[in-house]
């Protein structure tokens, strides 16, 4: 009997967001339907790193094209294996010229959403092209909110297939590695997260500004700000006036312990978007033990109901008050802490993987 074939576009797969979603889901679903085998498009010498990929029943091919370009519109289609079952495309930059059967993982609908935050009238109208094509072309979408589920309804309305809630998680590795050594020796909380507009990080830093003499807690700010599309450039102007109480660490690799150490050793990680479909890091933040102060908009009270504080991401003055109150309210911060960790034991990627795996294998049986 000839096996199932499913290809994944794994181009994405060292980046944050979607590179974790990929890393950590792929393997995962490989475990559970055996029976599949699987092609990867992406850099051969990328994906080789990763150790499961050389086992038998995997396919690698070599695809360069750069996300969003006209190059991948033309190259993936050629490079998708004819006897292809199910292509999964992890975002929404889909082949539009593949005539195959497609499942698609929809993160969020910033674009369309929040077009303010988009620079150049050429991504907005991509981005629209690209969601109603996937409401036309998917078998399946896999969305990782009921908020994101929601956003893709009413901006793409026109689609019959189903939208399944497959929220992201967090492996049971972050709740358990060495802490030490302290990554910096001062109090501190942290923000994790690309450097961009919608991220919010200057009413963060206004909040910060109106504390500063009442906590001696610094603000560690973990993100990429370089090569960014819609990078905020005003926002290290504005913390340069509090001088070393704010430091900007840079990116650093999701899988690097110190990472997770920076999250163990925080008081508090401040996550002020004014739109998230998910916020991964708070979750990683709660396996590691750390409380949160969340924007109170978006996928986010949904996702983390009572283990989150929440803030009024539009007023400083609120953030304020309520990042005060988990750093100075010993029973406040305990509370946290213990209803986060259930929430990270509750949000795990083995769930997650089997109930992607499930949707596969629905779809594979259709054909």
């Amino acid at each position: 009997m000839t096996r199932r074939l499913l290809t994944i576009d794994m181009r994405m797969v060292l980046d944050a967001g979607i590179g974790t979603y990929l890393r950590q889901l792929v393997p995962r679903i490989r475990k559970a339907l055996p029976e599949l085998e699987f092609c990867l498009l992406g850099r051969p010498e990328t994906l080789k790193q990763l150790e499961w990929t050389q086992h038998p029943g995997i396919t690698i091919v070599k695809c360069l094209a750069p996300i969003y370009s006209l190059r991948e519109q033309v190259e993936i289609p050629l490079k998708i294996p004819a006897k292809t079952d199910l292509f999964w495309s992890p975002h929404y930059n889909i082949p539009l010229l593949f005539r195959g059967r497609l499942v698609v993982t929809v993160h969020d609908t910033f674009h369309l959403a929040m077009p303010q935050f988009v620079n150049g009238l050429h991504r907005r109208a991509y981005a629209w092209v690209m969601f109603r094509a996937i409401r036309r072309k998917a078998l399946a979408i896999l969305v990782v909110s009921q908020f994101g589920k929601s956003q893709l309804l009413a901006f793409c309305p026109q689609g019959s297939q189903p939208v399944t809630v497959t929220p992201n998680g967090v492996d049971e590795s972050w709740v358990r590695f060495s802490k030490e050594p302290r990554p910096h020796p001062k109090p501190y909380m942290l923000f994790v997260g690309n450097l961009k507009p919608h991220k919010n990080l200057k009413r963060l830093l206004e909040a910060m500004e109106s504390i500063q003499t009442l906590v001696p807690h610094d603000l560690i700010i973990i993100g990429r700000s370089e090569g960014l599309m819609t990078a905020d450039h005003e926002v290290r102007n504005r913390a340069s006036g509090l001088g070393d109480r704010v430091q900007f660490v840079g990116e650093i690799d999701h899988d690097d312990l110190l990472l997770r150490r920076y999250y163990a050793w925080a008081d508090l990680l401040v996550l002020p978007s004014l739109y998230e479909s998910f916020g991964l890091p708070a979750l990683e933040a709660m396996a590691c033990g750390c409380p949160v102060v969340l924007s109170n908009v978006g996928g986010m009270p949904e996702t983390y109901g009572e283990a989150a504080i929440y803030c009024d991401p539009l007023s400083s003055q609120d953030m304020a008050a309520q990042i005060l109150r988990v750093l100075t309210d010993r029973e406040v911060r305990i509370g946290l802490i213990g209803r986060g960790r259930h929430c990270a034991r509750r949000l795990n990627w083995e769930g997650t993987a089997q109930q992607v795996a499930t949707t596969i294998n629905q779809l594979l049986l259709r054909s």
